[in-house]
């Protein structure tokens, strides 16, 4: 081919240059064509052959309405405003693309004219290559013949595309070739009749990063998604997916956004299952918006076709691991004192260990209602909680549900420590569809009310303590938290959705045993606490804190799901801890230990490192005794300048199931103007024959201005990102 070779690539080219890619520069306004902008010429040497004809010598220059050429000889007509130049010609067109080339021909008016072989270069690292002619059709819109193209350094064609012609339009900042060919590292690859790229970082319809790879439940995968840069607030991605096992499979999403509102709608379908015989799909509708102000809408849907459907198509544990989907749909007002939701909400249930006896219920509808006065005159604080839902089921009872909670607090704090006693009440009633067979009569109207008395309060001590040339404030807070509840007779009303919570340190403040509306505990007992807090003076940042507390029963406990009673004098004991330390290193632990077994009944601990945003490593652990026990280790660190590995291994102890539960490893190589990434993943998936086995591959490789990264594994970056469980300072009332 004509023209500088792009081949050439000495040793020395092998660091990327250092220079930031800009976008094409919108070119001016082209005047009207009575008001023509002035032009300018300069040169070495200048000579008028008659009063329209003017020869420019040596560093000859034309310039006019942004568009410039430089060369050896120019020769300018200004009655037809035509220029012709050899020798060395480089034209700038008003976007900043560079044409350099032996011989052009250009009208100045219309930008129109041609170029004989040469080379061009976009903005930046937007691309360059070679051509054996140009074609200027107008100031925005250039054609270029028997045509290479790269995103590369110079010296560094790692890829490039050829084609018959490239059509390069700066005001819309794309590129179409026709009859392109793709090589890379000199062999060609891929064979496309029409390809269209961006010229710019701006969104650009095209092909995205394809994707192959292998799972041993779907066979060898090949995916190539195509991105539609629809308008500035939506658009879509399109990608067939091959599976060489089952199909091919249709993957969709459309995302919107608007000043209120934003969604997205995703939808897959394989037609004929080769495996399963049958069709496969799954959708999912999430949507958000604000009315005004006060006024939200949510919707969140999600379904598939069959309960295996995520075990046989999901790419993560993140997915695998469903066992609800849900479908909710809600409205809700939020104002300074009252705040109301309406809400539908189901679930697809894609576990195949979960009976229909013990499917969730569907609320539908489901009307929540709560209200807060805030500090009045007298200090006292009004509360006021309820709810009015209807339960929904195929195999169990049905019916509707009245639940109200008014309150009242009084909140007297000083420096030193507070003191918030609070007054309520509960009432639950039903109005069911048939009485629950565990009832001995037909009463199909239960109801029950029990108010509940409490008394928090606190003391705050502090000192000041210098480590390592900082200063820090080191507080002490023990808390005692009286609870009173009178008993209640509940065992025949039903449950409909009610549970005990995790024991955790925050639960030990609660004014109900249960979640949920069905229940409402008995309680005569006091919780013990206390709380330390380091504080960083300098920046005001809590460094660490650490709680501690238990409960003390002074009478059993005669509600409890499952119905019986519960005679224990004292809680397990409940303690956590965070700490955000020197050297981007966090920690965060809990636990739940029983003091009469001398033993853990339920823990987790989490250490993070992130010393820089590009770089990462978590680690966790997770007990549940007789259920699970895990140690959860991911990790993202760049090696070198280019490489990069990638992992995460979620792993059980159990003896029963001791074993990977799900794990990935990857690598990718980033160059100047290219990337591939690499990956490796095994795991376990629950299937109509129990727990099997899965393995994944998958090779991504990504061209810089070309196409950009698709749906691979999930990044440690997002999976570690580490936040402070929420904890309610002392005296802040306590958790419904």
């Amino acid at each position: 081919m004509p023209g500088a070779a792009l081949g050439d690539q000495p040793a020395s080219a092998s660091v990327c240059p250092i220079e930031r890619p800009v976008p094409l520069r919108p070119a001016p306004r082209p005047r009207a064509p009575a008001a023509p902008g002035p032009t300018f010429m300069r040169a070495d040497a200048a000579k008028s052959l008659d009063r329209d004809v003017t020869e420019l010598e040596g560093n000859a220059e034309v310039t006019r309405d942004g568009t410039r050429i430089n060369a050896d000889y120019l020769r300018y007509d200004r009655r037809e405003n035509r220029v012709e130049a050899t020798g060395n010609v480089t034209v700038t067109d008003p976007a900043g693309a560079q044409y350099t080339t032996r011989e052009t021909q250009m009208d100045l008016d219309t930008h129109a004219g041609s170029a004989e072989a040469g080379t061009y270069r976009l903005p930046g690292q937007l691309g360059r290559g070679d051509m054996e002619r140009v074609e200027f059709i107008d100031r925005h819109r250039t054609r270029l013949s028997a045509v290479r193209y790269t995103t590369c350094p110079e010296n560094r064609d790692d890829w490039f595309l050829r084609a018959r012609w490239i059509d390069l339009d700066t005001a819309r900042n794309v590129g179409v070739a026709r009859n392109m060919t793709l090589d890379l590292f000199g062999l060609p690859v891929l064979y496309l009749p029409y390809f269209r790229f961006p010229l710019s970082d701006e969104r650009q319809s095209g092909f995205l990063v394809p994707q192959i790879g292998y799972a041993s439940r779907t066979g060898t995968v090949l995916a190539a998604p195509y991105y539609f840069n629809l308008a500035p607030n939506y658009d879509a991605t399109l990608t067939p997916r091959l599976m060489t096992e089952r199909g091919v499979q249709l993957q969709t999403e459309f995302r919107y956004l608007g000043r209120t509102l934003n969604g997205r709608l995703e939808a897959e379908y394989l037609p004929d299952d080769r495996l399963a015989d049958r069709d496969r799909a799954a959708g999912t509708f999430v949507h958000s918006q604000a009315f005004n102000p006060y006024w939200r809408g949510f919707v969140d849907l999600r379904r598939v076709s069959d309960r295996d459907y995520l075990s046989d198509f999901g790419d993560h544990l993140g997915v695998t691991s469903v066992t609800h989907l849900p479908q909710n749909a809600e409205v809700g007002y939020r104002g300074s004192i009252w705040s109301f939701t309406a809400r539908a909400s189901d679930y697809q249930i894609v576990d195949r260990s979960i009976g229909p006896a013990v499917e969730p219920y569907a609320r539908l509808p489901q009307l929540l209602f709560a209200g807060n006065s805030g500090s009045t005159p007298h200090g006292a604080q009004y509360g006021f909680a309820g709810e009015l839902v209807n339960f929904e089921h195929d195999v169990l009872v049905t019916g509707q549900r009245a639940y109200l909670n008014p309150s009242v607090r009084l909140p007297l704090a000083r420096v030193y420590g507070f003191l918030t006693p609070e007054l309520g009440l509960r009432h639950i009633a039903y109005s069911l569809n048939e009485p629950p067979p565990a009832l001995p009569g037909p009463d199909n109207r239960p109801s029950v009310t029990a108010p509940y008395a409490a008394l928090d309060t606190g003391l705050y001590f502090d000192r000041e303590f210098e480590i390592g040339g900082g200063y820090f404030d080191q507080t002490l807070e023990p808390r005692l938290y009286y609870l009173y509840v009178p008993f209640r007779a509940q065992d025949d009303l039903p449950d409909f959705d009610t549970s005990v919570p995790d024991f955790s340190f925050a639960n030990l403040f609660r004014t109900n045993r249960f979640i949920g509306g069905d229940r409402i505990g008995d309680a005569n007992q006091l919780t013990v606490a206390l709380t330390t807090r380091v504080i960083d003076q300098d920046s005001g940042t809590e460094r660490v804190r650490a709680s501690i507390g238990r409960i003390y029963y002074f009478d059993e406990r005669r509600v409890n799901l499952p119905a019986g009673t519960v005679e224990t004098g004292a809680s397990d004991i409940a303690a956590e801890g965070v700490a955000q330390l020197a050297g981007n290193w966090h920690a965060r632990a809990s636990t739940q230990w029983a003091a009469e077994g001398d033993r853990t009944v339920r823990s987790s601990f989490f250490l993070q490192h992130q010393p820089a945003a590009d770089r990462i490593v978590n680690l966790g652990y997770r007990l549940v005794r007789d259920q699970l026990e895990q140690v959860d280790l991911s990790a993202e660190w760049p090696v070198g300048a280019r490489w990069t590995l990638r992992g995460r291994s979620l792993y059980s102890l159990r003896d029963i199931d001791r074993g990977n539960v799900d794990s990935f490893i990857g690598v990718e190589y980033r160059h100047c103007c290219w990337a591939v990434r690499f990956y490796a993943a095994r795991g376990i998936v629950q299937t109509v024959s129990g727990a099997e086995e899965t393995n994944r591959f998958l090779l991504e490789f990504e061209l810089a201005g070309l196409s950009r990264a698709g749906r691979g594994f999930e990044s440690p970056l997002q999976q570690g990102v580490f936040t402070f469980p929420a904890s309610p300072p002392a005296g802040a009332g306590p958790i419904p």
